[in-house]
């Protein structure tokens, strides 16, 4: 009876626990575009930011609002 219980709880657990991927896109202009994705609701939590690197290895992100 315990195995079937965690059976189950597993079973239920996993569609639940999504995972998460992210890309990175350099444009000519010198900006880096980050996407970051989740697995979770079929990706409907995806943020997008567009970073401006400074040259000593900081970068400056702002998020992209309204793009897809």
């Amino acid at each position: 009876m315990r195995k079937k219980i965690a059976l189950m709880c597993a079973l239920v657990a996993l569609p639940v626990i999504g995972c998460s991927y992210g890309g990175v896109a350099a444009h000519s202009n010198g900006k880096l575009y980050v996407a970051r994705n989740d697995g979770f609701l079929f990706g409907a939590l995806r943020n997008f930011y567009e970073c401006t690197p400074d040259g000593n290895g900081n970068m400056t992100c702002v998020a992209m609002e309204g793009k897809p």
